[in-house]
């Protein structure tokens, strides 16, 4: 007999909860929570679970308050090809640059898509560098544009944050 093995939990979610995405984004301390949920639920349909996910807030570069998200299979992650695994994969997004992918060798790469970009697509440029790694000879074309189908809200939510007095540490 086997025993029926659960997917693992994979961070803060807002998944299940009693929220509609539009209330969720207005009430969220971290309003892109939402997002990263949809993110990591078209990873987890193409079959490509990362080994961590973290979503939050941190001092962007300019020291200014900046969300993101991250999405990591680390150097030797079984998910990657054999091309890709020496170096490992990182997906990313910041609601002040969009979203990228980059390795632990720093090859990095500007995801072509708006920053609010549809989770299928960002699934689709993940898989395609789990495949290939970060590459500048095979760079991810996107095969269609679009936008995530509740980034109204996270649009809504986003200039909010921008006009808050967040602390800038």
């Amino acid at each position: 007999m086997s025993a029926a093995i659960e997917p693992a939990q994979h961070g803060k979610s807002t998944q299940g909860s009693q929220l509609s995405v539009g209330d969720a984004t207005r009430t969220l301390t971290l309003p892109h929570l939402p997002y990263a949920d949809a993110v990591l639920a078209a990873l987890d349909a193409v079959g490509l679970q990362p080994a961590a996910v973290e979503a939050g807030l941190r001092r962007g570069r300019t020291g200014t308050p900046e969300l993101y998200a991250r999405a990591v299979w680390p150097a030797g992650s079984p998910a990657l090809s054999a091309t890709a695994r020496p170096r490992g994969l990182t997906v990313a997004w910041s609601h002040v640059t969009g979203w990228s992918a980059h390795d632990a060798e720093e090859n990095y790469a500007l995801l072509d898509v708006d920053a609010l970009a549809a989770p299928e697509l960002v699934a689709d440029a993940a898989r395609h560098h789990a495949w290939h790694g970060v590459d500048e000879a095979l760079p991810w074309v996107p095969a269609a544009d679009g936008r995530w189908s509740e980034a109204v809200y996270l649009d809504i939510a986003l200039a909010h944050f921008e006009e808050k007095d967040v602390p800038t540490w």
